[in-house]
């Protein structure tokens, strides 16, 4: 979990290097109030290692191959958009959160949907947060 910036209060983490539901799950449980943006291409069709540390996820934010899927497991239990891309993900968490917050990219799958690999993902979301 790499800590790329604070703004008004939000804290920003990349934790592209989850690219599993297991490997999500800690950083669910790290951070008590998060805007989760996860997705790309699903290695798994559920969340359920993620269950436990639901109650720390204010709203989610979906993303990737697996967006659509992840948003609907994730709707009876808070609010879950599917964004569609890491920009527009960040963008929305960026808007919705709160200081106190935290924006997590933590996204519980393989990153090959839309970039050739985690780093590439992770790169992106520290220049996405460089320029809120």
């Amino acid at each position: 979990m790499e800590r790329v910036g604070e703004k008004d209060g939000v804290l920003f983490v990349n934790d592209s290097k989850a690219t599993n539901p297991t490997a999500t799950a800690p950083a669910l449980a790290a951070f008590p109030s998060i805007r989760w943006i996860l997705g790309g291409q699903a290695k798994t069709d559920n969340l359920d290692e993620c269950a436990p540390h639901f109650a720390h996820v204010r709203s989610a934010y979906t993303i990737g191959e697996a967006g659509e899927l992840f948003a609907k497991l994730l709707a009876p239990h808070m609010p879950a958009t599917n964004s569609e891309t890491l920009e527009n993900a960040l963008n929305q968490a960026a808007r919705d959160s709160q200081a106190g917050d935290t924006v997590l990219l933590s996204p519980a799958c393989a990153s090959f949907d839309q970039y050739k690999d985690l780093e590439q993902r992770g790169d992106r979301c520290r220049d996405l947060v460089g320029a809120l």
